[in-house]
């Protein structure tokens, strides 16, 4: 399967972090985008996968609806929390920094537009 993966970051401690990547999940889920944290290799002593934090996966195709829906929570949680970046990588490898900054801009619009592709 394509997916796209997204890794969260802002000037927080890790539980912080970690709390709010469940929370855009959630949120995600509630709009009707299912997405699911990113697992990675354990360390040494640990077993199996561990879940990353800040890191999760989309299924690289939505609707227009859903694509529109996931920039405006995109932009909800940058209001809520001015230091984190969300950092997109499409299925081809490309890849975007998303901050309050930029996330109105062009370049993020015809980034993410790719998404935009009827189910």
């Amino acid at each position: 399967m394509s997916v796209t993966v997204f890794s969260l970051a802002a000037d927080l401690p890790a539980t912080q972090l970690d709390q709010l990547t469940w929370d855009f999940l959630r949120d995600l889920d509630r709009i009707g985008i299912r997405a699911q944290p990113a697992e990675v290799p354990a360390q040494p002593g640990e077993r199996g996968l561990v879940t990353a934090i800040g890191k999760f996966v989309i299924d690289a195709i939505f609707s227009s609806k859903a694509a529109d829906a996931l920039v405006d929570l995109i932009k909800a949680y940058l209001v809520r929390e001015e230091t984190m970046t969300f950092s997109v990588t499409k299925p081809d490898g490309t890849k975007i920094d998303i901050t309050s900054k930029n996330v109105n801009s062009a370049e993020v619009a015809a980034f993410l537009a790719v998404a935009k592709t009827a189910t």
